[in-house]
C-alpha cells in the first residue's frame, strides 16, 4: 500500500517565540539556577551581616517573574495589560538590587577595615537613597504604563529622577571601591576575593547604569523607550551586565569563608573612647586574623577592663620591657 505525504497543513507546528521570547527564555535559564545558588550562599553566610547576597536572590526573583511574563506573552501572542506592566516594572527596578548587593559587600569589607575604612554613616545614607530611588522607580514605571498622557509624563519624570539617584549611588560606591583598593593592606585576608569581585563589577555596572538612564530619558520611537526597548539593547546592556555581575558575586560567595559574629575582631571594643584590639580575636585558620607578624604585637594588649587600672598599666609596661 503506497503511503501518501502528509500535507504541510497537518504537520505539527512549533511556536516561534521571537527575539523577546528567546531573551526571556535565556533569562529564565540563567536566573533560575542563580536563584538556587544564591539561596545556598545566603543560608551559608547568614542573613544578618552578609546582606549583599540577599539582593542577588531578590534580583533573580524579579528577573524570573519578568521573564515568565514576557515568555507567556510570546508563546500565546496575547499581551495583557497586567503582563506588560509586570515585565516593564520588574525590568525598571532591577538596578536597585544590583547596587544594593554591591553596597552590602563593600560595607562588609569596610567593617573589617575598622577605623581605616569609610564611615558607616556613608553606607546608611547610600542605603536610604537607594531605597528612595527604588520606590520612585516603581511609581514611575507604573505611571508610564498608564493610558493617560499626563500620568505617562509624570512617570517619565519620576523614572528620570530615579535613574539620577541610581547614578549618584553608583558613583559613590565606585569611589568607596577605589578607596578600598588604595587601602587594600587593611582589608582582611578572607575578604580579598570579595573585594576583587566588587572592583571587577564596577565597570560592568557602568553599562547597566547607562541603560537605566537611556531608558528613563528615551522618548517614543527610541530603541530604549520604556515598555518597547529594542531586544538587542536589552540583551547586551541589561541582561549581560547583570549576568556577569551575578557570576562574580556568586563565585565570591562560594570562595569567601563564612564569617561568624565573633570572628569579626571579636576582641575589638570601645574603651574610654578609643578602639582597642584585644588578643582574643580570630585565628589564622578562619581567614580573618591579622598576619602572624602582627599577632606578636598584640601579646601585651589588655585582656580585660581591669587591665586599664593605672597600677595594672604600669605593671604591664614594666613587665613588657624585661
Amino acid at each position: 500500500m503506497a503511503s501518501h505525504p502528509t500535507p504541510l497543513s497537518n504537520l505539527p507546528t512549533t511556536t516561534m517565540l521571537g527575539p523577546k521570547g528567546d531573551l526571556a527564555a535565556a533569562e529564565l535559564a540563567f536566573f533560575a539556577p542563580a536563584l538556587l545558588i544564591g539561596l545556598y550562599i545566603v543560608f551559608r553566610h547568614g542573613f544578618t551581616r552578609q546582606m549583599g547576597w540577599v539582593y542577588i536572590v531578590i534580583l533573580s526573583i524579579l528577573r524570573i517573574v519578568g521573564a515568565s511574563a514576557t515568555l507567556n506573552m510570546a508563546a500565546t501572542n496575547i499581551a495583557s495589560t497586567a503582563l506588560l506592566e509586570t515585565a516593564a516594572i520588574t525590568s525598571a527596578v532591577g538596578t536597585a538590587p544590583v547596587l544594593l548587593a554591591l553596597m552590602g559587600f563593600l560595607e562588609r569589607i569596610n567593617t573589617g577595615m575598622e577605623h581605616k575604612g569609610v564611615s558607616r554613616l556613608a553606607f546608611r545614607l547610600l542605603h536610604l537613597v537607594s531605597l528612595a530611588a527604588l520606590v520612585v522607580a516603581i511609581i514611575g514605571g507604573i505611571d508610564r504604563m498608564d493610558s493617560n498622557a499626563s500620568q505617562v509624563s509624570t512617570g517619565q519624570k519620576l523614572s528620570e529622577t530615579a535613574s539620577m539617584l541610581f547614578l549618584g549611588v553608583y558613583l559613590a560606591l565606585a569611589g568607596i571601591a577605589l578607596f578600598g583598593v588604595a587601602n587594600v593592606r587593611w582589608i582582611l585576608a578572607g575578604e580579598k576575593v570579595l573585594m576583587r569581585a566588587c572592583v571587577l563589577a564596577i565597570p560592568v555596572l557602568a553599562v547597566r547604569i547607562a541603560y537605566s538612564i537611556a531608558s528613563a530619558f528615551a522618548n517614543a520611537g527610541s530603541v530604549f523607550y520604556f515598555g518597547s526597548v529594542n531586544v538587542y539593547a536589552q540583551a547586551f546592556m541589561q541582561f549581560l551586565p547583570e549576568a556577569i555581575v551575578l557570576v562574580l558575586f556568586i563565585v565570591a560567595g562560594l570562595m569567601t569563608p563564612k564569617m561568624e559574629k565573633h570572628q569579626l575582631y571579636q576582641g575589638s571594643r570601645d574603651v574610654e573612647g578609643q578602639k582597642v584590639e584585644m588578643i582574643s580575636g580570630p585565628t589564622q585558620e578562619s581567614g580573618y586574623a591579622a598576619p602572624s607578624y602582627q599577632q606578636g604585637a598584640r601579646s601585651q594588649t589588655p585582656r580585660s577592663i581591669g587591665d586599664y587600672m593605672p597600677s595594672r598599666l604600669i605593671y604591664n609596661g614594666v613587665r613588657g620591657q624585661k
